[in-house]
């Protein structure tokens, strides 16, 4: 039984049994769906808990709807929680003889209409400046999900083309670290027949948008089209940005690129440049838990990135 002082607590009072009961509760939303996770009854797991925040002095949830939601100070508990329980496996390894060298664990979502090499170009340089003591997990999820997965502790930070709803922006912090204007690329033969008289050229040609037409960046475009007076025709929407790019080396349409990443498409893809525009902007927030403790390596990359 894992057990110290914390504050006034009991020297007994905190122990990780409730640990691992309360995170449950946390990553599942009700102690009903915890219970059947953890084979408990649910009355018992309710006393586990009260025992818990009794012990500790705060309470860990508050009810929303039928929903537990962490308070700040349930919140500051799973961050804590998260690490020792990582720090347990570490301990575990070691005294079975599988141990590596210590190393820091960042846990990155990133939201499935973000271009890849965008996320690779945001964190190259962490990598780069880490790379002996860093394993970097990355994910890919739409938006909903990295949020759940943030606000549970499950990630340390997620990369997003959308800014934090305005219901979550109590529990999330979000901070615009890239905006970059669009390139317009296509395969050659459809690019030189292109390229001369764009934007107007855009007008009825084969047109593959890369995310869903009410996501932030497919309305930049579409009023973009709309002031230029332009009706592409669609192709197709495909929300895969490694698929979209093969689509277009295929020869199927013009798919729009932040232009921050343009000559790395073009390179790696053989594709050719239609054309640019400042006037729509794709941007990348970085998002984190607000009033808990901040992974050092997010820290160290919102600074550089605000900088």
């Amino acid at each position: 039984m894992l057990s110290y002082k914390i504050g006034q607590m009991d020297r007994n009072s905190l122990n990780l049994r409730h640990l691992r009961y309360f995170a449950e509760i946390a990553r599942r939303g009700s102690v009903t769906a915890a219970s059947r996770a953890l084979h408990l009854a649910p009355q018992t797991l309710s006393a586990q808990l009260l025992m818990f925040e009794e012990s500790v002095g705060q309470p860990m949830f508050e009810r929303v709807g039928r929903r537990l939601v962490l308070t700040p100070q349930g919140a500051t508990t799973l961050d804590y929680a998260n690490a020792i329980f990582a720090l347990g496996d570490e301990l575990s390894s070691v005294l079975k003889g599988r141990a590596r060298p210590r190393q820091q664990v960042l846990r990155v979502g990133v939201m499935d209409s973000v271009p890849k090499l965008l996320t690779l170009q945001v964190l190259q340089p962490l990598v780069d400046r880490h790379r002996d003591e860093l394993e970097l997990n990355c994910e890919e999820a739409p938006q909903a999900e990295l949020l759940g997965r943030i606000a549970t502790g499950e990630l340390d930070m997620m990369l997003a083309d959308a800014p934090v709803p305005a219901n979550l922006t109590r529990g999330l912090h979000g901070l615009e670290v890239a905006a970059s204007g669009m390139s317009f690329v296509a395969a050659r033969s459809l690019a030189t027949r292109l390229a001369a008289k764009f934007p107007g050229s855009l007008d009825d040609a084969p047109f593959i948008a890369g995310s869903a037409p009410g996501s932030m960046i497919g309305q930049a475009l579409e009023a973009w089209f709309s002031r230029q007076r332009l009706r592409p025709r669609i192709a197709g929407h495909v929300d895969d940005s490694a698929l979209l790019k093969g689509f277009a080396q295929a020869g199927l349409g013009v798919i729009a690129v932040p232009t921050s990443i343009e000559t790395e498409v073009l390179e790696r893809y053989q594709l050719r440049l239609v054309g640019r525009t400042d006037e729509v902007k794709q941007a990348l927030f970085l998002v984190r838990p607000r009033g808990r403790r901040m992974h050092p390596l997010v820290a160290e990359l919102e600074t550089r990135m605000a900088g």
